[in-house]
């Protein structure tokens, strides 16, 4: 068994229906000789039995004559011997030619059979890292061959997504990470080549300083807690309502400076889930709400449940917007849309990529649209989650 599983599929394949070839031919010759030998001991039988005659006055005599009394029955058994042998031999022949032609046919008929399976084959031996983006030739055919034609390339496309999202975030993070630290190598070269310094200028370094490694450190921070986020975390049954009142009441010291009213229109729907997690993301979505807002602008919240076993949470501004061929990409780590902007603002470009990674650990959605006022609309389904949703019911 263990060499046969070595053996290439169309080897394989043969070898098989050879050896089930064999049975069924042995099989059936094992069955036609004893058919044949036992009639032809029935017929041997009939041939030396003596003839019946009926004579004068109705009484039946047996006809005996004397030569054929003594020939006979001799020269009739060895003829059958001889038949039985000759028909023994032939059989077997004809078993053996059948099984050959059967397995040649089969080794023929199976190169045929595989021959899509070969060019797949060999199509998938020259992908790489460099051309995954390329698809393979799906056959015409809908057999097994094509679907799995089809799903390689599905496959390659989300590796090559996935490859391409890699290279991005690898680029982008050592990006992130010089700016700070070229600004930090900038200022203590300017400084270093002046041996006297004033007070100010002491307090302008130390400034630059805090500024540029409280920037690393928040960098840093969020990359450890995506790289954490797949750990282990207590759930529990929580009240959307209470999460975003207490993110609204935090945030409104920024929405009054720039004059947002921020509004919540919120059932008591709860969902499972862990709560400082959901209030990161939640605090994330409503805090960009108001930073890329305009002035005297707008930010609703809306919190129904959609079923007994979803919740559709919906975070509303007037703000900028996001054009369509950015809201696909917007959930990239490091990813803006106006990177001057965003770093004016402080932003490191990881904000939506957590909330993202959040809402998926919650086995949950995010999606972006525009809103109806001109604007952005977060659009978030989360699940009850099964152990709430029986103590509920």
């Amino acid at each position: 068994m263990k060499m046969l599983k070595k053996m290439p599929i169309r080897l394989r394949l043969t070898v098989m229906t050879v050896a089930l070839l064999t049975v069924c031919c042995v099989g059936l010759t094992l069955i036609l000789n004893f058919s044949a030998i036992r009639m032809a001991t029935i017929i041997d039988a009939a041939a030396v039995s003596p003839a019946l005659e009926v004579g004068e006055g109705g009484w039946i005599e047996e006809s005996t004559p004397a030569a054929s009394s003594s020939m006979t029955p001799s020269v009739s058994s060895e003829a059958s011997q001889k038949a039985k042998i000759d028909f023994r031999i032939q059989s077997i022949i004809y078993m053996l030619l059948v099984i050959g032609i059967g397995g040649l046919l089969t080794y023929y008929l199976s190169g045929k059979a595989l021959k899509p399976l070969n060019t797949l084959n060999g199509q998938v031996k020259n992908i790489n890292v460099h051309n995954l983006s390329e698809t393979l030739s799906v056959p015409p055919t809908k057999d097994e061959i094509a679907e799995l034609s089809l799903t390689f390339n599905e496959m390659t496309n989300k590796l090559n997504n996935a490859f391409m999202m890699q290279q991005r975030f690898s680029a982008s993070a050592a990006h992130e990470l010089k700016t700070p630290l070229a600004v930090l190598q900038t200022k203590v070269d300017v400084f270093k080549k002046k041996k006297i310094h004033t007070t100010e200028e002491y307090d302008a370094l130390i400034y630059v300083i805090e500024k540029q490694t409280k920037r690393l450190r928040e960098l840093v921070g969020n990359l450890l807690d995506m790289t954490n986020m797949d750990d282990g975390v207590e759930q529990s049954s929580i009240c959307v309502k209470d999460i975003f009142e207490d993110i609204i009441s935090e945030l409104s010291h920024i929405a009054k400076e720039k004059n947002i009213t921020m509004t919540l229109d919120c059932d008591n729907s709860f969902v499972f889930g862990n709560t400082d997690l959901l209030y990161r993301a939640f605090y994330n979505l409503v805090e960009n709400g108001i930073k890329y807002n305009i002035d005297s602008g707008t930010v609703e919240v809306i919190v129904n449940k959609l079923s007994n076993e979803q919740v559709s949470i919906k975070i509303k501004d007037t703000g900028i917007g996001i054009a369509d061929k950015y809201k696909m990409k917007i959930f990239e780590p490091f990813y803006r849309v106006d990177k001057s902007r965003s770093r004016q603002m402080g932003g490191t470009g990881l904000g939506l990529s957590t909330v993202d990674s959040i809402i998926k650990k919650h086995n949950g959605t995010i999606t972006v649209t525009d809103n109806e006022s001109n604007g952005t609309c977060f659009n978030v389904i989360l699940n009850i989650g099964s152990t709430l949703k029986q103590v509920l019911d």
